[in-house]
Parts: C-alpha cells; sequence; structure tokens
C-alpha cells in the first residue's frame, strides 16, 4: 500500500460542494481501502509532539511503578497492561501467545461527561480513568488531544451520514454521549525472539466506529489485509491514519467492511533498536445504540431479532482479548 486515500476536513468546511467531495472520496475509502489518512484536523503539532514526550515518560519508569495503574477489572479499558497481558488475536477467537505490546487507556474524561455516577446501567463504559503521580501532567496532556479527536470524529460522522444520504447531524445524538478510547501502544525493543505466532498485535479488526491512529515510523509496524495479502500502512508526519472498525461494517451490511489488520514485529537485525509508540482513539458510539443495518441498508427480508447494543458488542470482544478467550462477555 504506496498511497492512502485522503480526506481533507478543512475543505469539507470551506463550502457544500467541497464537502460533496470529501463524503464521496470518505465513501470509496472506506468500500474499496478500509484505511485513509486525514488532513486538514486542525490538531496542533504541540498537542501531538507533547502526546508522545509524555507518554515516553511513562513508559520509560520501572514496571512496580506503572503498577500503580493497572488495569482494574477485566472489562474496564482503563489503565496500564505489561507485556504480553493480552492477546488480541483471541477477540476473533484466534489462538497466539501475549502480544508483545504494553498499553495505557483512557475514557471519557468526566469533563465531557465520564464518571459512572451520570451513566446508570453503562456497565465499566464510564468507569473513572486511572492517572498516574508521575509524569504529574499526564492527565491534562491525554485529556487535551482526546477532545481534538472528539471533534475530528464529529467531522467524519457529518461526511459518513452525507455519504450514506441521510441527514447530515444523523450520528449526532448516537455519539453525544460516546464511550470512545485512548490507547497508548508501545513496542520495546525485541532481545529474545518471539515464540511461534507471536507478535507485536495479532490480526484482529478494532470493535467500534473508527479508529484514528497516529504512529511513530520505526520497524515493525501496521499492515492491513488486502486482497489476500498484508500490506504496510505508510504513515504520514501531520497526518491522522484512520480506519473503519466492526460497527460501520454492521450498520452498512459490509458496505464498508471492518479492516483486518496486525502489527508486525521488526526483523531481528532491527529488533535492538526497535522501539515503537503508537496512539489508537477507538471511536465508538453511546452505549445504548444497536449493532444494527442503518436505514439505507436494512434488508426488508431479514428476520427480526434483538440487535446487541455498542457497549455489550465492546465488552464481549475486549473481554476476550484480555482474557485469552477464557471468559466472553457473559
Amino acid at each position: 500500500m504506496q498511497i492512502l486515500p485522503v480526506i481533507d476536513l478543512e475543505a469539507a468546511a470551506a463550502d457544500s460542494t467541497r464537502f460533496e467531495t470529501e463524503a464521496q472520496r470518505l465513501d470509496r475509502a472506506c468500500r474499496d481501502a478500509g484505511v485513509f489518512e486525514v488532513v486538514g484536523h486542525g490538531v496542533p503539532a504541540a498537542v501531538i509532539e507533547s502526546l508522545f514526550a509524555v507518554t515516553r515518560e511513562f513508559f520509560a519508569l520501572p514496571p512496580e511503578q506503572k503498577s500503580l495503574v493497572a488495569q482494574p477489572q477485566p472489562d474496564q479499558v482503563r489503565g496500564w497492561s505489561g507485556l504480553g497481558r493480552e492477546g488480541i488475536a483471541y477477540s476473533l477467537d484466534e489462538e497466539s501467545p501475549g502480544d508483545l505490546k504494553e498499553k495505557m487507556d483512557m475514557g471519557p474524561p468526566e469533563s465531557l461527561g465520564g464518571g459512572p455516577e451520570r451513566h446508570p446501567g453503562s456497565g465499566p463504559h464510564f468507569a473513572r480513568n486511572v492517572w498516574p503521580a508521575r509524569p504529574a501532567r499526564m492527565s491534562v496532556v491525554w485529556e487535551e488531544y482526546y477532545r481534538h479527536l472528539i471533534r475530528v470524529r464529529n467531522a467524519l460522522l457529518r461526511l459518513c451520514a452525507h455519504a450514506f444520504a441521510l441527514d447530515d447531524d444523523f450520528f449526532d445524538d448516537k455519539f453525544d454521549q460516546s464511550i470512545s478510547m485512548l490507547r497508548a501502544l508501545h513496542y520495546p525493543n525485541q532481545p529474545e525472539p518471539p515464540l511461534s505466532g507471536q507478535m507485536r498485535a495479532g490480526a484482529h479488526t478494532d470493535y467500534g466506529a473508527f479508529t484514528v491512529v497516529t504512529a511513530e515510523d520505526r520497524p515493525g509496524g501496521l499492515e492491513v489485509l488486502r486482497a489476500g495479502s498484508w500490506e504496510p500502512v505508510p504513515l504520514t508526519p501531520g497526518r491522522l491514519a484512520v480506519m473503519t472498525g466492526d460497527l460501520f461494517a454492521e450498520w452498512t451490511g459490509d458496505r464498508w467492511p471492518s479492516t483486518l489488520h496486525r502489527v508486525v514485529n521488526p526483523t531481528r537485525a532491527q529488533a535492538l533498536d526497535s522501539s515503537r509508540l503508537a496512539f489508537a482513539f477507538y471511536d465508538h458510539p453511546n452505549h445504548d445504540v444497536a449493532v444494527e443495518p442503518l436505514p439505507p441498508f436494512t434488508d426488508p427480508d431479514a428476520p427480526p431479532g434483538t440487535a446487541l447494543t455498542s457497549g455489550d458488542h465492546l465488552r464481549l470482544k475486549y473481554l476476550r482479548q484480555t482474557t485469552f478467550g477464557r471468559q466472553t462477555g457473559g
């Protein structure tokens, strides 16, 4: 994959003609590639630089300090998890050794409606965020970036709605209390060879609507499956890479397939100088939004059934990942 499709949010906001053009480009990108880049997103470079710097500082701490903010429960996407503590391929019922990464997660901050007491019946999806004492500024930096990506997400959803011939604000009330998450993924150097079948992140699809990625260009990176072949994803500095997830596949009857991807290991020649830091913003709607086809994609002949909710879908998938398939959401 040499060149990714590009969506220009600044151009889309300029006038109705450019908005229409960018909506059509987004539709083609999600149908044909499953991954695209966003320009004109308005996220200041200084915000991204601070995000990487403060997070590198956190991951450099000894494990006993990072464990003070360990993930509280297997179904809570919060806090730190160490190397090999989850197997993401289990989300697709594929067995694998633990992934060669450590990670740190946050969910909706209280300033954006977070906190469990505000959302009764939402399960783990508004659990409080956990922050380390060091670096002291970590929560401020992360929350600033999170807010920027909510803004980017809202702009993308308006293009999505337009592409589906829905009202441009169709998704507004479905994402106004979203359970989206920001994750830092640290892939350390690999002094020891991986186990058979072990990767930095095994093959999987993401569970939400979009996943927004920004990452260092280092050995051992992101690949997507296209036409039966794994292809590296080029990441351009200053741009955001976006992949489609399970919910858009369900909402569109696979017009926008969920992007199967993985993070591969560096070659052994590069393994001792391959530390890589990446961020993934997993964009999810409100926890009670139904996982079923949207109006343009409804099959009138489909038998009636009870749709899974966004929150239940996320919890089920995440439990498989964090418990290596031992728990499946029941």
